[in-house]
C-alpha cells in the first residue's frame, strides 16, 4: 500500500514571498512536455530570462553578460536561443529577447 505524503512545507521558516519585482515559471513546462523537448542549455536559458524579463517578458541581457552568468560560451547562448525561437518560446530583435506565452503543446 503506497502511504499519501503529508502536504506542507519541509521548513515553515522559509516559505517564499514575492518582493520587489516579479516573475514566474509557468507550470506547464512540465505538464505539457516543455522540459522534455528542450536541452539543457535551452532550459537554463529559458529559465534566466523568465527570471530577469520585466513584466512583459522583455529582458535585454548581452550574450556575454548571460554566458558569464550561466557559465555557458557565446556560442551555447546563441545556439539555445535559436532553439527557443524556432520552439516558439521567445521572440529575439536587435538585443532583446521576450520570453512568450506558451504555445499548446500536446503530449
Amino acid at each position: 500500500m503506497r502511504r499519501r505524503q503529508t502536504t506542507g512545507p519541509v521548513d515553515p521558516t522559509r516559505i517564499r514571498k514575492i518582493e520587489g519585482t516579479f516573475s514566474w515559471i509557468d507550470h506547464r513546462l512540465v505538464t505539457q512536455g516543455w522540459f522534455d523537448v528542450l536541452g539543457r542549455e535551452e532550459i537554463l536559458l529559458y529559465l534566466w530570462w523568465t527570471t530577469v524579463g520585466d513584466r512583459m517578458g522583455v529582458s535585454f541581457y548581452s550574450d556575454e553578460k548571460i554566458a558569464c552568468r550561466l557559465k555557458l560560451s557565446v556560442f551555447e547562448i546563441k545556439a539555445a536561443r535559436q532553439g527557443l525561437i524556432e520552439k516558439g518560446l521567445i521572440a529575439y530583435r536587435n538585443g532583446l529577447t521576450q520570453v512568450l506565452s506558451l504555445p499548446g503543446r500536446s503530449l
